[in-house]
């Protein structure tokens, strides 16, 4: 009985194994036939984001702009507001 045991379990590891190590070997194939298309797949992720970081780039440089724009109608307009106040006094 106890024998019956023991090789049903050696019989499981056993199918276990075997199923584990056919996956890893299955795996490990499919990444060398697909190395080729990774890598492309790769180099297109790396220009993307180059150009997201251009797009972000150029987008901080228009706000910069567009705040700097602000800043000067604003200055314009206090100016303006101060000019009548202090002519009216």
């Amino acid at each position: 009985m106890i024998f019956e045991g023991i090789k049903l379990m050696v019989v499981g590891m056993t199918t276990v194994m075997l199923f584990l190590s056919l996956m890893i070997f299955f795996i490990n194939l499919v990444a060398r036939l697909t190395r080729g298309v990774t890598a492309r797949e790769l180099e297109g992720i790396e220009k993307e984001r180059a150009f997201q970081a251009e797009q972000r780039r150029k987008a901080k440089e228009a706000a910069s702009m567009d705040a700097d724009e602000d800043i000067a109608v604003i200055a314009a307009a206090v100016a303006t507001y101060e000019a009548e106040r202090f002519a009216r006094a």
